[in-house]
């Protein structure tokens, strides 16, 4: 079997340590079969020193020549196959005074509200400093909101934490009452669209304007032409004795 060229040489070995052995060094967690979503891991790999021209094809290239296979792609996820990924969750571990993290700037109303909730069938992914909490954030925002958790505060009111590797720590969810973050800017009023200009008038066109007509109600009757005040107050004296 011929050698792989050199670049994909150099990922097979990057791979076999990020996904063989520390997934939390880039933030990225396994589920129970090993596996990590593609996408994530590209993100991952974008944000990292000479590993941005990473492409899903690179990996579909590298599954195929390495012998024996060092990954294996299943759809849209991808795992380490020499070695198996390791066991990194340890339950039970005690949390740091704070853990950290950086939310998408439209999600901050709501946390600021609710506190934080993962999306359905996931888990929050909390980093030990404030640096690799705005790392992973930026991967979702190019200007994450940071956010600090009172983790021991938290987790002696009953929520649970997970260690995860040597950076990380997962939860379920995590209350208001436990974050410090900034509040989030007032929301602005978007102003009302102004009514667009109608065609330019065609010569001898007459316009009126119905609105203006609806709400100012009927006009006074004009006082005849060339007719003097007097004429026009007997006249209506007569009126108002008929």
């Amino acid at each position: 079997m011929p050698a792989l060229p050199r670049n994909l040489a150099d990922l097979a070995r990057t791979l076999k340590y990020f996904l063989g052995h520390r997934p939390d060094d880039l933030g990225l967690v396994l589920d129970a079969a090993g596996f990590v979503p593609v996408k994530r891991l590209l993100a991952a790999l974008a944000g990292e020193p000479g590993l941005a021209w990473v492409r899903r094809r690179h990996l579909e290239e590298l599954a195929v020549l390495q012998q024996p296979p060092g990954i294996e792609l299943a759809g849209d996820r991808i795992r380490s196959l020499m070695p198996s990924p390791p066991e990194l969750r340890r339950p039970g571990e005690p949390v740091p005074t704070y853990l950290y993290i950086a939310i998408p700037p439209r999600h901050h109303p709501r946390v600021w509200e609710e506190g934080l909730r993962p999306p359905a069938g996931e888990e929050l992914v909390l980093a030990r400093t404030p640096e690799m909490a705005l790392k992973l954030g930026r991967r979702r925002a190019p200007e994450p909101v940071p956010v600090t958790v009172q983790a021991q505060a938290a987790a002696r009111q009953g929520v649970t934490f997970t260690a995860y590797g040597e950076e990380l720590f997962l939860a379920r969810e995590i209350p208001r009452s436990f974050l410090e973050l900034s509040s989030p800017p007032p929301v602005k009023e978007a102003p009302r669209p102004s009514k667009p200009p109608g065609p330019p008038p065609v010569p001898g066109e007459l316009r009126v304007d119905l609105a203006s007509l609806l709400t100012e109600g009927p006009r006074p009757k004009a006082r005849r032409r060339d007719e003097p005040a007097w004429k026009a107050a007997t006249r209506k004296e007569r009126r108002r004795r008929r």
